[in-house]
Order: structure tokens, then C-alpha cells, then sequence
């Protein structure tokens, strides 16, 4: 609803003084001064002595200064009216839609229990460029570089202009056909990589605001800009494809400066820029850079530059896709840590980071002209201490230097990232290496999770966890960051995307990503196994698809949105999405046959399963085509649940009956197989296959499989999320202890015990006896060897819901009710998570001594809590008042009593019945 606010006055008045409302937001995390959307959404939180307040009604008021009606900086004032929500996230625009550039502020306050809110203070959101007629050049290049396909230098761009006064406000709008750096003045517009990202090029194109008010001056100045490959026109996969988007980058740029005598100045790119190449002379994302010093043009990024000997760069044709704000943080360096080297047996110097990383190495030396020095990259050594880089396939992942002169020189690579934890650095005689750093590289989202227990040995894998995360969240999600791969393989996040919306506030960065699937997505609604989809191959005028439709992987169309929706409670995912989840599900439905099971397509299944032939990962112990039914019964239900939360209740109906139907044909055709694996077990009660009847028969059957294998896990990458949450659902606590802290391969901490800092792709990529696994593949294509490989770090999902017991509730997203449901054991003594939730800070901390466990709990003002007590019989207090569990309901799933909560901090003591009643 649109209100014009007629009664300023009567509208601020305070009943409730103690609580704020603070952290106002729109739904963009780009950390950009603009927002690409004309009707961007809006959050805040409540703060204040009063953390039990909840929030009821709420008012949003939106006008043209920060004054609203107090000044001159006021404008008309539009507004929300008074709106009963509890919400207070993802609040839908309630004014007119903003234009390109145009600026508004919006305050808000809140109803609570006690009366209102003051308003908040006000906050400020600007428009970034809306409409393609607002761009003003085209891309342009060097005229060398035109339609090159392989690797070469890479273009320099630069143009100097005049500001005849002051700058009062300045803007620049910049994307690239590859990847860019600019810089004003010689100063650098951001401290971000790779931009604009990694998108399907195809339909779309991002771009970047930055605010440059402070990097201009009057008189003279200087734009400039280097253009790299990237993904755009580099080096991709391990079938070694160039130029998948096009033969030629270009640079699009756009700068406004509003000046002090009312003017403003416009430079966009267009033929009157200068064009050259200088000392880069090779960028690629998998093989790394080649810097030749001696070609540097000293001084080419200031004003007052000698540019007569550079070409007139050539414009190019302004892109047919669509020009989006990039909404997502960007990629940037986020850590540096300086490096002690030490002589490795061939005499060259080596460095071990200590942690398997995504980045590169900055190195200082001095020598003399022509000097060089070479950096190469490894995950692990080999019994001689040597680089390992068979893993690395054909990704070269070598930056190399020339030297100009005898002074120390500063070297790091451009417009590529590598995957390593070692390196070795060869330098020509005489060179002298004084200090060594490693830059860590990932997409900047925020941290939000924490979680650590009383066993190092599990902080571990949590460590190793979030970093594959990090080093794997490069633009897109990942796969790998070492090999000629990088890709983003939609199983991988479909299985991680929970533990990623809990380590670090994901939405953004995986909803972007979303749009990339569905733009990529077939039209008859199948799904590529990886986003970007860079494997189809153009075989003369004829498409050759590479693996659409796996199931598992396609299900990120269904999973990802859902577990967005469940963490963040944004509902304008679930509704951009709608299409392309029933388009996939539709498609999966089209291949059941007359039974309703889906039999004999290829996938690829529980890929990696430790019990498959390892040239044949996909091989594996339980059936894939009760893999494919299953999981299209789970995408049904998602879609199922979709629909309602969208109000599509027709629809809901639908696909609920599919999801019913399907389950129902899975587990009459493969419920003596299911029972036979661990895989198996776990798919049928995590995907709600087996009925409730046999549910806890498939559960005691997977405890007895463990049991059996002594705690070893037995599933690969779509078991494997599973086979906790389905032990603990089930009852049988002591079997999942005994899985997770199992030592022993295949399991998590025998990596950890040997020596892993990150998560690796195979679950004995390192063998019992110390050699490296040979990664073989049957289709003769290379080793798949990755030490560094999120996939199997999606337990920590568990360790945060289980362990600590701290989790989402779909029913009230967005952590509206944070579910505390802490399952102790595995001799553990104390355990703890805490997230930033959207509502503020949750957290759930435990510790069990002498038998009585003391849970801590933290909720954050405006939402709830539901405690759901432990298996066991207990005692219970809550702070100094004795409970009666044997009064609480019962929590679904969990099937045990369950208290609510109100916002604050809390303690729960539970001491067992039979301690309690000696004590007594």
C-alpha cells in the first residue's frame, strides 16, 4: 500500500521508548553506493533495553531528503501506512519506483506491546543506472587485440579529461566483456578482483557503481583501465575452451561528475580513448600471469602522460544482454599473511602457508634486468618433498616476472587466483627474495556462524569447513580453485547450500547465482550440471549437450531457493524462481514411466561413494534410479511448499500429490534396497520416502550399518549430508557420534588427522600409508584429485543443528523461530554456535557436567525460541523456575517435549530423573 503521511505530527508519537529500530537495509549486499532496482526492499532490526519486544504493526516513510518535512531537504513524503506484520525483513517498496540516479531517504518505526517506536534515523538509498539508455558509450579495446584466441597481452585503456571546478559528487558505472581493474589518478576505484564476475554472458552482463567524488580533482585527470580474459574469454573446463563468450573484451564505462559551478561532466568509453599494451603480457585464470617489467609504461595511469604512440581504441557493439547493478559482494582480498620461506630439494625456495588457500603469493625481490622469477602452486608435496601438480590436470597455475632493472620490485599476478597451500618460487641466480605474503582471495560475504565444541579435533573440520567455503565462493560457487575446472557444479551447492547460509550470509551471492540457472536451464525445464553452463559444445551447427538433468544436481533449481528462503526469509526468491523449480520438477515428472519411478537415465548418483570403483565414482552402492524418484519426490514437496508460501494454493495441492505419489512408488519398488546401504537409509528418511511405519526400522537399519562399518561413512556426495540428521532423527545418537568422529577412512576427521585444512573431493585422497591418491577416471579425461572441495564439509549444517542445536524454522523464516534442539554425546562436554540471523544474534551454548547439562541461549529481539529438550529423561529448570516437560508439547520432528521462548537470553539446567530424584 501507497500513503501520503497527512499527520507529521500525530505520527511521532513515542509510547516505547525502549526499543530502537536500527540497521536499516535494502536487499542489496553489494556494498555499492546504488542499487540496481527500482523497488528495492527494505529490512531493519530492533535493538534496546527490552529484548522481549516483538514487533506487531509497522510504518515505513519514504521522501526526497533526509528531513522528512523538517527542512528544505524534505520532499513529499509517501509512505506504508500502518501495516500489521511481525516482520521485519524484505519489506515490499511502498513508494513510487525510484529513476536511474535518483536519490530518496526512508525511515521507519515499530509497534510493539508497549505503544510505538521513535522513528529510526533516516537512511539513504540511491538508484544506479535502470535503463539501457542511460549508458552513454560503448565497450571498447585495443584494435590488436580484436578477435584474438589465445592467450596475449592484455589491453591498456586510458583517456585524460578536463573538470574546470570543484567535484561535489562523482559517479562511475563500469563493467567489462572479461575482467577489469580502473583507476582515477593513479589510484585505484576499489579494492576488488575480477569484476564484474562471473555471469551467463549470454543473458547478462553486471556492473558496478563506485562513488569517485574523492578521487578527482580540477584540471587535468586521467582514466584508465587494464582488461583481462577472465571467464569471459579465457581458458575454461578441462576440455580446453577459449573464448565460450566471445573473441574480443571491452571495456564499458561511465563517469558523472556533478561540479561545484553546477555543471556536470560526462566520460564515457568511445573512440577518443587511447589504446597500448604494457608489461602484462599473459592473464589467465587457470595458468596464471606473465609479467614482463621491462614492457612497463611508467606513469600510463596519471594525467600528463605521453599517449601518442598508443592506437585509438576501437568500439565494439553495445552488449544485447541485460546491464544489471551486481547486487552480491564482490571479490576481494580479505587476508595477508606474511611467509617464511625454506629450501626445497632442488634448491629453489618453497613456502608452506599452513592452510590450504584460495589467492596468490606477492613477493619483494631485487635483482637485475632481465632477471626472472617463477611462482608455482600446489595443494600438497609428494613423499620428496616436491610439488604434487598432477591434481592440477592442464592448469598451468604459474605466474612469472621479468625483472627492468636493479630496484626492488613488487611482484603479484593479475586476473587470476590460485589454489595451493604450497609454493615454490624459482628465481635467475643473483635474485634476492625479501619478503613473501599470501593474499587470500574469496567473494566477501559476510561471516555470520560460529561454532566450536570441547573435541579440537571437530573445531578442525568446522575450520577446514569454512575455509573450502571461502576459497570456493570466487563470484560463483565452486567446485575447486585449483585445476582446469573452477566450475559451478550444481550438486556441490545443492548438498553445502545449508552450512553456507550459516556460515556467512550467503542470499545474495547464491540468489545471483539462481538467476544464472534458470537463464541456463533448458526449455523443457532440465538442469545443466553446472552454472555457468560452460560444457555444451557447438559441433557445427548442432549443440552437444554435456549432462543436463542429473538428479541431485538439478535439484539446486528446488533446494537452493528453499534453503534461502529458510535462512533469510526472502520471499522474492522463492517468487523470481517459481518458474524455473516448476519447470524442473515437470521435467523430472516427464521421465517417470507408468509405475511413477523414474528408471534409466544417467546420473550421477551418489557420486564418489568410497565403495564405488574409483575410475567410475558414479558407480555407486545404492541404486541411482531410486536416487533420481526420491529426490523428485523431495523437489515436488519443496515446490509443494513454494506455491503455498506464494498463495498459489491450486498449485501447492498439485505437487504435493506428486511429491505423495512419487514417494510412494520409490518405496514400493526399492524398499529392500534402500535398507541395504547407508546411502539408502538415509535418503528414504531424510527425503520422506520410507512411510511413517518403517521409518524407524530404516533407521535402526542404518545404525546397524554403522555399526557394522565401525563408524566409517559409506556414502558419497548425496548421502553423505543425510546420514547424521537421519541418525539423530532417528534415535540412535551414539551411531552418529560414532560416524562423525570416526578416525578411521572414509570419514571426516581421518582427513583431519591427516593433515587436511580444507575439505577434499575424495575421502581418501590421501591413503593410510601417506602416498596421494592417483585420482583415475575411467573416460581416460585425467586424475580428479581436489584437496580442496566443499561438498563434504555440508555436515557442519549438523554441527550447528544438532551439536549445538541451533536451526531455522521453514514455518517462521528468516530464524523468526530459532529452533535450539542440542543433541549432546560422542563425549563431548560442552559445545556452542552462534549466528547473526536477520533478526540480530542467536546463539546456543552447552555444557554437560557431572551428567547435568547447562544450556545458554540467546535470541534475538523481534523473534521467538522453541527449546526442544534432549533425548533422555530430564529434570528441567528454567533460570530459577522448575518445568514440567511432561505438560510441553511434543516439537515435530524432533518427537520430544518442547518449550517456547521468548527474545532474550535464557539458561535451561536439565539434570537426569534418576541423579535428580538421589539428589533428592
Amino acid at each position: 500500500m501507497v500513503s501520503t503521511v497527512q499527520n507529521a505530527a500525530a505520527g511521532n508519537r513515542t509510547d516505547d521508548p525502549t526499543v530502537t529500530v536500527t540497521d536499516l537495509c535494502t536487499g542489496d549486499d553489494s556494498g555499492l553506493p546504488s542499487v540496481g532496482t527500482a523497488t528495492p526492499r527494505l529490512s531493519w532490526r530492533l535493538a534496546g533495553a527490552r529484548p522481549d519486544a516483538r514487533q506487531t504493526r509497522y510504518e515505513v516513510q519514504i521522501t526526497g531528503g533526509p528531513g522528512f518535512g523538517d527542512g528544505a531537504d524534505a520532499g513529499d513524503t509517501a509512505g506504508s501506512g500502518v501495516v500489521e506484520s511481525s516482520s521485519p525483513l524484505h519489506i515490499a517498496w511502498p513508494a513510487t519506483p525510484l529513476r536511474s540516479r535518483e536519490v530518496r531517504w526512508w525511515r521507519v518505526r515499530v509497534h510493539t506491546d508497549a505503544g510505538w517506536t521513535a522513528w529510526s534515523e533516516p537512511a539513504r538509498v540511491e538508484a544506479a543506472l535502470l535503463e539501457r539508455a542511460d549508458w552513454l558509450g560503448r565497450p571498447i579495446t585495443l584494435a590488436d587485440d580484436v578477435d584474438r584466441s589465445t592467450a596475449g597481452p592484455v589491453p591498456l585503456l586510458r583517456r585524460e579529461f578536463d573538470l574546470p571546478a570543484a567535484v561535489t559528487s562523482a559517479r562511475l558505472y563500469v563493467t567489462a566483456l572479461g575482467v577489469h581493474d580502473l583507476v582515477l589518478n593513479g589510484r585505484p576505484v576499489s579494492d576488488e578482483l575480477l569484476e564484474p564476475g562471473w555471469t551467463d554472458y549470454r543473458s547478462r552482463l553486471l556492473y558496478a557503481t563506485y562513488d569517485v567524488t574523492g578521487l578527482l580533482a580540477p584540471g587535468r585527470n586521467a582514466i584508465s583501465a587494464a582488461v583481462g580474459d577472465g571467464w569471459y574469454r579465457g581458458n575454461l573446463t578441462w576440455l580446453e575452451r577459449r573464448n565460450v563468450y566471445g573473441d574480443t573484451t571491452g571495456l564499458l564505462a561511465q563517469l558523472e561528475a556533478r561540479l561545484a559551478d553546477g555543471s556536470t561532466v560526462t566520460v564515457a568509453t568511445d573512440g577518443d580513448w587511447r589504446a597500448a599494451t604494457g608489461a602484462l603480457r599473459a592473464a589467465d585464470l587457470y595458468d596464471g600471469t606473465d609479467i614482463d617489467l621491462r614492457l612497463d609504461q611508467p606513469g600510463w595511469r596519471r594525467p600528463g602522460f605521453d599517449d601518442a604512440s598508443w592506437q585509438p581504441a576501437v568500439q565494439l557493439d553495445f552488449p544485447e544482454v541485460v546491464l544489471e547493478q551486481r547486487s552480491k559482494p564482490p571479490v576481494r582480498v580479505v587476508e595477508v599473511h606474511g611467509l617464511t620461506p625454506y629450501t626445497g630439494p632442488d634448491g629453489h625456495l618453497l613456502v608452506d602457508t599452513g592452510q590450504n588457500l584460495t589467492g596468490y603469493l606477492r613477493l619483494r625481490v631485487r635483482g637485475t634486468a632481465g632477471a626472472t622469477v617463477t611462482v608455482r602452486h600446489a595443494e600438497v608435496l609428494d613423499a620428496g618433498g616436491r610439488l604434487h601438480t598432477a591434481p592440477l590436470r592442464k592448469a598451468r597455475a604459474t605466474d612469472t616476472y621479468v625483472l627492468a632493472d636493479d630496484r626492488p620490485a613488487v611482484l603479484e599476478p593479475a586476473f587470476t587466483f590460485h589454489g595451493f597451500r604450497y609454493a615454490e618460487i624459482v628465481t635467475s641466480p643473483g635474485v634476492i627474495v625479501d619478503t613473501i605474503e599470501a593474499a587470500v582471495m574469496t567473494s566477501d560475504l559476510a561471516p555470520i556462524g560460529e561454532f566450536e565444541c570441547s573435541d579440537e579435533r571437530v573445531n578442525q573440520l568446522f575450520r577446514n569447513v569454512t575455509w573450502s567455503q571461502r576459497g570456493n565462493f570466487i563470484s560463483i560457487p565452486t567446485d575447486c580453485p585449483q585445476r582446469d575446472e573452477r566450475l559451478g557444479w550444481t550438486g556441490d551447492i545443492m548438498v553445502f547450500a545449508p552450512t553456507a547460509c550459516a556460515n556467512t550470509d550467503s542470499r545474495a551471492f547464491l540468489a545471483d547465482w539462481l538467476v544464472d540457472l534458470a537463464a541456463d536451464q533448458r526449455e523443457d525445464g532440465a538442469v545443466p550440471s553446472v552454472v555457468p553452463n560452460v560444457l555444451d559444445v557447438l559441433r557445427g551447427t548442432e549443440i552437444e549437450e554435456f549432462e543436463y538433468g542429473a538428479t541431485g544436481w538439478g535439484d539446486a533449481a528446488t533446494v537452493v531457493p528453499w534453503t534461502l528462503y529458510e535462512a533469510y526469509a526472502d520471499p522474492e526468491v522463492l517468487h523470481r524462481q517459481y518458474p524455473s523449480m516448476r519447470a524442473w520438477v515437470n521435467w523430472c515428472a516427464s521421465r517417470r514411466g507408468a509405475d511413477g519411478t523414474w528408471i534409466g537415465d544417467w546420473h550421477f548418483g551418489d557420486w564418489l561413494d568410497p565403495a564405488a570403483p574409483p575410475d567410475e565414482p558414479e558407480k555407486a552402492t545404492t541404486s541411482s534410479d531410486f536416487i533420481a524418484t526420491a529426490y523428485l519426490a523431495y523437489s515436488a514437496g519443496i515446490v509443494a511448499r513454494t506455491a503455498s508460501v506464494l498463495g498459489e494454493e491450486q498449485a501447492a495441492a498439485s505437487y504435493r500429490e506428486l511429491s505423495d505419489q512419487t514417494a510412494a512408488a520409490a518405496w514400493a519398488t526399492w524398499a529392500d534396497h534402500a535398507v541395504t546401504t547407508q546411502a539408502g537409509c538415509a535418503i528414504a528418511l531424510e527425503l520422506g520416502i520410507a512411510p511413517v511405519h518403517d521409518r524407524q526400522r530404516v533407521a535402526d537399519a542404518l545404525a546397524a550399518h554403522v555399526r557394522a562399518s565401525s563408524g566409517r561413512i559409506g556414502t558419497g556426495f548425496l548421502g553423505t549430508p543425510l546420514v547424521l540428521p537421519a541418525l539423530t532423527g532417528g534415535g540412535h545418537v551414539a551411531e552418529a557420534y560414532q560416524v562423525l568422529l570416526n578416525t578411521e577412512s572414509p570419514g571426516w576427521l581421518y582427513q583431519v588427522l591427516h593433515g587436511a585444512t580444507t575439505m577434499w573431493e575424495r575421502w581418501d585422497a590421501i591413503q593410510p600409508d601417506g602416498s596421494i591418491h592417483g585420482g583415475e577416471m575411467a573416460t581416460g579425461e585425467g586424475g580428479m584429485l581436489s584437496f580442496n572441495h566443499y561438498a563434504y564439509g555440508a555436515v557442519a549444517a549438523w554441527l550447528y543443528r544438532s551439536v549445538a542445536g541451533l536451526a531455522p524454522d521453514a514455518d517462521d523464516p528468516g530464524y523468526g523461530t530459532v529452533v535450539l534442539a542440542p543433541v549432546p554425546g560422542g563425549g563431548l562436554t560442552s559445545a556452542r554456535a552462534r549466528i547473526r540471523t536477520p533478526y540480530g544474534p542467536a546463539g546456543s551454548s552447552w555444557t554437560l557436567t557431572d551428567g547435568a547439562l547447562t544450556v545458554d541461549i540467546e535470541i534475538a529481539p523481534g523473534a521467538r525460541g522453541r527449546f526442544v529438550v534432549p533425548p533422555g529423561d530430564w529434570s528441567a529448570r528454567h533460570g530459577n523456575e522448575p518445568v514440567d516437560l511432561g505438560g510441553l508439547p511434543i516439537s515435530r520432528p524432533h518427537g520430544r517435549p518442547a518449550m517456547a521462548l521468548v527474545p532474550g537470553r535464557h539458561r535451561i539446567v536439565l539434570v537426569p530423573v534418576e541423579k535428580a530424584a538421589g539428589s533428592g
